[in-house]
């Protein structure tokens, strides 16, 4: 079966099923809402982030970070939205994906104003974060954070800048099981992990543009051959995985370069997964992945 946490693929799958400019879409009203409803984990992260936290009414049943919105009622996933729920609870903001385009123009003919996004890249985490701040009324919070973000990128683009760049390869889902690797999703060239990558001096091995959320077996994974692999998983209570038997499985590919250099590496942390503000942390981290000659100060790259 597939890990126990497919939200996150499905998150990328679905907006990657539309083509759409990538600025946000703002309806209506520009009065500050006090009733908002978000339908991503990622918008409820920026939105608590950005200080909305007490104007949010209710989230989705993915929506657990911070834990403040796991008090919230939900109202459905990703694809299975009750609009119902959401016109009961009286909403007058609600933030949702670009591609959700039908759950969009439902609450649009029932009256209620939309704000909607995208996460694919960090541009649209940045825009994000930016349009969220001006719909909820926290445009300086929204300041303040992106100049935080913009900080901490620059402070890893220059310590690294100097430095080889190694061909990196991301798994963002895959079986579990003993054939966990016969087919993995990995990172494209449109999504946030290769901006991320570039950033922190790496390079990613799938060069193609297309597909848009490349799927690989494993004699792919030969033929890609990376210098590091990084294999990212969700919080420990979003899957069922055992990374140490998934880490013997990436073990047992001897003909590969990070295999046989042992620059294998798993990342647990919901923050990994979840395109939101703390992407500079995963930034800082897949940096100090790919370059661990340096030292890495945390008070240098807060």
């Amino acid at each position: 079966m597939l890990r126990v946490w497919p939200l996150f693929l499905s998150l990328i799958l679905l907006q990657f099923s539309l083509t759409l400019p990538a600025k946000a879409t703002t309806l209506w009203s520009k009065q500050t809402p006090s009733r908002i409803v978000s339908l991503s984990p990622h918008i409820t992260e920026t939105l608590f982030a950005l200080g909305a936290g007490p104007q949010v009414i209710a989230v989705t049943r993915y929506c657990d970070y911070p834990n403040e919105a796991t008090v919230l009622p939900n109202v459905g996933g990703l694809v299975d939205v009750n609009i119902e729920a959401i016109v009961a609870l009286k909403a007058d903001l609600v933030i949702l994906l670009r591609s959700q385009q039908a759950v969009q123009h439902q609450l649009n003919a029932l009256g209620i104003r939309t704000l909607a996004v995208n996460s694919r890249t960090l541009e649209d985490i940045q825009s994000t974060i930016h349009d969220v701040g001006l719909a909820t009324g926290h445009q300086q919070r929204a300041t303040q954070l992106l100049t935080q973000m913009s900080e901490q990128i620059t402070a890893v683009t220059l310590a690294v800048e100097s430095l080889p760049k190694p061909a990196v390869m991301i798994a963002i889902s895959h079986p579990l099981g003993d054939n966990a690797l016969h087919s993995v999703y990995i990172a494209g060239q449109q999504d946030f992990y290769n901006d991320l990558l570039e950033i922190a001096g790496g390079r990613n091995v799938y060069q193609r543009a297309y597909p848009k959320v490349p799927h690989v077996s494993m004699e792919g994974i030969f033929n890609l051959n990376p210098d590091v692999i990084i294999d990212v998983f969700p919080e420990a209570d979003d899957h069922s995985a055992s990374l140490d038997d998934i880490y013997a499985q990436w073990m047992t590919l001897t003909s590969v370069k990070a295999v046989q250099n042992k620059r294998v590496h798993l990342i647990q942390a919901d923050y990994a997964t979840i395109p939101g503000p703390r992407v500079t942390t995963l930034l800082k981290q897949l940096a100090s992945l790919l370059h661990p000659e340096l030292t890495w100060h945390e008070g240098s790259l807060k």
